[in-house]
Formats: structure tokens, sequence, C-alpha cells
């Protein structure tokens, strides 16, 4: 693929996924719904589909379709027929649950630009109905943003403001959203990420650089572009060989495997983002040709089991690059390299050799209270090119079954460390938790290109302290373990725990087996609290299977092979 043809094939996908949104279009509600359920930004795809209308190209059909245009239309009154008398909406989700009124940042943004794009070719009153509904929406949030607080909302809501009033010729909003970009510029780390409860999420991340590249876009405020540079390289290292991110840093959000599909136009404004943009395209093409139905994650609440929310199909980040991207050279990235180190000092060691790719964290941060902030407990991800992720997928929350290490001693287990020591070498990268007192060391070392040990070690331990080591692997329903001992068990949401001696010293699934050390347990399936359920209830690709073990030389040592 040719930087030139970026754009393209970004038009083609969206032309591909028209057919299956105007599927779930409800013409009775003028919603667009997923599995029956609606949620606020479902909505969202219409600016995509606005962009289709509006852009002349021999691959797009859509262009200046009236009957695309008239479901555009209707599914824009949506919002307006769900918003109170101050313009805010009810944050919905497909789940039926309520999350209170809200001016959903991410879906006044896409109506705006679809008013934009297609406000002269809207009715009279049509017109008139969008103008009132977004211009007590933007008041409103320019209002909002004014206190100066730096988050991943107010950011995406300064760069909105600043687009909605150059549409709406109102250099009030211009002026918040300037400012609350430049407040947010300030903000930034200098590893090239933003905050959130006091450390890095690879995930929203995303969404102050994306928000920042499309202010750049509108305003042209060479200001920002130091800021999407260091954030640009920032995601260039925390992203595996697949185009997924990192999630061994995130104290939001856990893994997905789905590739970015955000901020392509603050990454195409250097060499190095457009050679990340083209391979994160590469990655993501052949993701969809391997599984083209759209995805859907699911919670189970109550027993029952409902889809967690949102759109699927159309993508509203990745629309945005069909309209706003800068095509030039390229420079070389590390993911064009078999094998690389990189030490971010303070964050986290990465490793590419031999097929592994090895994330070894040592960012430590105090719990937090809020239900967004999830613990920083699990210290390193192992993924290999015919695999995928085996062990790691994020952190939780008041969880100790997902922490590394767990010391007890009396009633309160300690599983959070004050702080982390990252050191490596040519062979190995470790990091040394201290836990008050008690300390736990993680060591991952590749051994070749079919195997890797993990070692967990608690050195000097008080004779009357327990403590274990921890490991979560990464499984799914539907798989198939098979054990050493000749058994075989599909996956579902049943319950599963072999000890080491039943599973007769090894459990495979796919293309990967663990070696496990004599008194291990390996359970499925622990789910994790999820911030994004009103009950906190995981969808079951959350879930982890743990590996329990006792960190010491010999029985802390576990193997991980690949098979051929």
């Amino acid at each position: 693929m040719l930087q030139e043809e970026i754009q393209p094939a970004i038009l083609k996908m969206l032309v591909e996924d028209v057919p299956r949104n105007l599927q779930r279009f409800d013409p009775t509600t003028n919603r667009f719904l997923t599995e029956g359920g609606w949620a606020v930004t479902n909505q969202d795809i219409v600016y995509p589909m606005a962009l289709l209308y509006t852009t002349e190209h021999p691959d797009n059909p859509y262009y200046q379709d009236g009957e695309l245009l008239e479901i555009i239309g209707r599914a824009g009154d949506a919002w307006r027929d769900f918003q109170y008398p101050d313009g805010k909406v009810e944050f919905i989700k497909v789940d039926g649950s309520t999350w209170g009124p809200t001016y959903m940042p991410w879906s006044m943004y896409h109506w705006v630009e679809t008013y934009g794009l297609l406000c002269d070719q809207l009715d009279e009153a049509r017109r008139q109905r969008w103008e009132e509904g977004l211009t007590l929406a933007y008041d409103g949030i320019t209002q909002q943003i004014a206190d100066g607080r730096v988050h991943n909302i107010p950011c995406w809501n300064g760069m909105a403001s600043f687009r909605a009033g150059q549409i709406f010729g109102r250099a009030d909003w211009q002026e918040a959203g300037r400012r609350m970009i430049h407040l947010t510029v300030g903000e930034q780390q200098p590893q090239g990420y933003w905050d959130e409860h006091g450390g890095p999420t690879t995930s929203y991340n995303l969404v102050y650089l994306h928000a920042i590249g499309l202010y750049y876009f509108f305003s042209g405020d060479e200001n920002v572009l130091d800021c999407l540079r260091r954030g640009t390289e920032f995601h260039i290292r925390y992203t595996y060989p697949d185009g997924c991110m990192v999630e061994t840093i995130d104290g939001r959000v856990k893994y997905h495997h789905t590739v970015i599909e955000s901020a392509y136009p603050a990454f195409s404004l250097f060499p190095e983002g457009r050679r990340f943009v083209r391979f994160l395209l590469e990655n993501l093409l052949a993701q969809r040709a391997a599984a083209p139905e759209p995805h859907v994650t699911y919670i189970i609440t109550n027993g029952e089991r409902k889809p967690s929310g949102g759109n699927f199909g159309l993508s509203t980040r990745l629309a945005s690059a069909l309209a706003h991207y800068q095509v030039g050279a390229e420079a070389a990235i590390p993911q064009d390299s078999s094998a690389y180190q990189i030490h971010d000092e303070g964050i986290a060691l990465i490793r590419r050799q031999d097929g592994w790719f090895t994330a070894v964290s040592g960012f430590m941060v105090p719990a937090v209270e809020s239900r967004w902030g999830l613990d920083r407990q699990a210290f390193c991800s192992i993924w290999h090119d015919q695999t995928g992720l085996i062990i790691g997928g994020g952190n939780a929350k008041s969880q100790p079954a997902f922490s590394n290490f767990v010391f007890t001693n009396g009633s309160e287990p300690l599983y959070l460390p004050d702080s982390a020591h990252l050191r490596s070498d040519a062979a190995r990268d470790t990091v040394e938790l201290d836990y008050g007192g008690p300390r736990g060391v993680l060591t991952v070392e590749p051994q070749d290109n079919t195997r890797l040990l993990l070692q967990l070690e608690a050195p000097a331990q008080p004779a009357h302290s327990k403590v274990v080591g921890q490991l979560m692997f990464r499984i799914a329903p539907g798989d198939t373990l098979r054990t050493g001992a000749g058994a075989e068990v599909v996956v579902d949401e049943t319950p599963i725990t072999f000890t080491a001696e039943e599973a007769g010293g090894s459990i495979a699934q796919g293309k990967w087996r663990i070696h496990l050390p004599a008194g291990s347990i390996f359970q499925w399936p622990v789910a994790p609290f999820n911030p994004y359920a009103a009950d906190g209830a995981a969808p079951i690709e959350e879930a982890a299977a743990i590996v329990t073990l006792a960190p010491s030389e010999k029985s802390g040592q576990l193997a991980i092979e690949i098979l051929g």
C-alpha cells in the first residue's frame, strides 16, 4: 500500500459498511439499533455517511444518493428529538442503563460536522431544528470547558467547540475551544501521554491526540505540533506488531483485540506517523478480512447476556482520516524491525525478539477512588507472532486475583506495590516491586523463537507471611484446552480448575503451551470489574485464566512454548 492509497482504502471500508448499518435503522424512531437496544452514540455514524454523500469518487456509489440523505436527516432528527430543553441528552447505553444528562461529546461533534457538510441540502424546517439543537449544545459545552479542567472529554469538546465556531460563525466558541486545547497541550507529559488517574492510558490517550490533530487541521495552529509529535511517538512505542494497543501500562482500559482506528490525522503530520498509519491500516484490513462480521461485546447482568454498547461497522474515528490526512514521505518505525528494545524511563521495558513482543511495566501510582481508575497490579504482557496475546489483558479494580504478587500477613492482603524499579540486559527484562517491605521480582526472558521463561520471586519474606505469584492468561469461549494428562476441555463460562499435577504438568491452547511448575493451579474464568457497566459486570471476553504459583527459584518459574 502506498500513502496515496490510504484514503481510498478508508473510503472503500466505509462504503462496504453502509448496507449493514442501514439494516440497523429503525424507521419508527429514526435510531440505529444494536441487538434491539440503542445508545446515543449509535447515531454517530451519520457523519461518515455524510462524508460519503459529499465525496465524489469512482468507488463511492453513495455520492449524492438521495435515499442516504433522507436517512441521515432522520437520524439527526433523532438526536434533536432526544434533547432536553438545555440541549443535553440522556446518556443511555444499549443495555438499557442510563448515566444522567450530558452534552454527549462524540455525538455533538459528529452532528455538527454532519450539519456543516449538509446544511445546504437540508429542508428549512430540519435545518432550523438542527441549528437550534446544536446551538443549545455548544452554548452549554463552551460554558463547561471554561473551568479549565484538563481531561480527555474537555479536550475533545475544545476541538469540537472550535470547529462548531467555524461552522456557525461563532468567534466565542472558537476562542473557548482554542483556550481548552492550549491548556491540554500544556498538561502533556514529556513521554507523550496525558495523566488519567495519575498515569498513562494508551486507549484514552488516543482521544487527546485525535482531538488535537483535528484541531490542527481546522486551525493551522503550529503551537500544537510538538505535542502531536510526542504523542505519535508514544503510540508507536505502545502498539503490538498486529496494530492493537499495548494495555500493560493502561490505568483505565483492558486489552481489546482491535487495531487502532483513531488519530490517523494527527499521525499523518509526521514521516514516522505516516508509516505508522500505513502499518495500522494494513493490519486493520487483514483483521477485517479474517473476521468480516462486526464484533459486539456483551455483559452478564442478573444472569442475562446483553450487548455492552456502542457502534459497530462504520467507524466515525476512521472516517476523520477520509476528511483530514496529510500525505507525504515516510520514516521507519520500530515495527519495521524484527528485533528492538525500548526502555521508556520509569514506565516500561519493550522487547521485540525471536517472534516475541514483551512489555514489562514499571509504572506505579497509588490506588484511586474513582471507578474509572484501575489498580496498577499486573506488570507484564507476552505476545507472539503465531498466537497474539498470551499473558496480559490489563489491570483490574480492588481484585487481588489480577495482581502478580499477593502477600498475606493478617486479614488484609498486600497486592498493590508502593514502587517499581526496571532493569534490563541483553537477555531479560525485570521489574522489582516493593510492597511496603515485602518485595516481588518478575523477570521475562525469551529463549528462542519457540520458548520464553517467566520467573516470579519473592525473596526474604518473614516466616509468618504468605505470598503467591499470579499470571493472567488470555483465553476465550470456544477455545480448546488440552492438558498434558490427555484431557480436552472446550472453554465456555463454566468454571475450570486444574492443579499442575492434574494437568500432567502442562496446558495447551491453540499454538501455545504453558509448562506449569509443581504446586501451581490454573483457574478459569476470573472476571475483572468493568467500570463501563452500571453493575460492574465484565464481558466474558475480558475474563482471564489465572495461574497461581509459589514465587521461588524453582516453583516460581513458568515456561511458555510455541507449538509448530
